[in-house]
């Protein structure tokens, strides 16, 4: 295993368990609101938006990555074994490349919503009026690391072909 491929490992699984806290998190805050709500009349202030803007941002992005090294995202492959195998192995390069352009705009994107929200000091409109460039900062980390794991495929899809086009030779 290369240096590359156990750094990103190593962050991925930290980002796992991360999320794996964020849904837990959102799992009891959610359970004391409502059973607060029921039995005291009382509700956790501005809890929506606190899961959203942060809870479920890092639930997304952070795991982003670790999703597309299982190969969890979402593929339509109704004619892929119609397809003669270089031209399915073409495909399938395409795809990617296109997913690296997509998430290196999001990143790119997310870079600068997050800047821009830390230099002005952006503050959610809840009561608890709590700081969104952490939370904006999660996507590009996000984004970031997946564009990482997409670079990572590519190079070993070249690697391979080179090693089987030096054999044939």
């Amino acid at each position: 295993m290369n240096m590359l491929q156990l750094v990103l490992t190593r962050i991925e699984r930290v980002f796992v368990v991360v999320a794996g806290g964020s849904i837990m998190l959102m799992m009891l805050l959610t359970t004391f609101d409502l059973l607060s709500r029921k039995f005291l009349d009382y509700s956790i202030p501005s809890l929506y938006e606190f899961t959203e803007d942060y809870l479920m941002v890092g639930l997304v992005f952070l795991t982003v990555s670790f999703v597309y090294t299982q190969g969890g995202h979402v593929r339509v492959t109704l004619f892929e074994h119609y397809l003669p195998r270089p031209i399915a192995t073409a495909w399938e390069k395409l795809h990617q490349l296109m997913a690296l352009v997509l998430f290196l705009f999001i990143m790119a994107k997310g870079w600068d919503a997050a800047i821009q929200a830390y230099e002005f000091n952006e503050r959610s409109n809840s009561v608890l009026a709590y700081p969104l460039a952490p939370s904006l900062m999660l996507v590009p980390i996000g984004c970031a690391l997946l564009c990482l794991r997409i670079l990572q495929a590519l190079f070993n899809a070249l690697k391979i072909k080179d090693a089987h086009d030096a054999a044939a030779d």
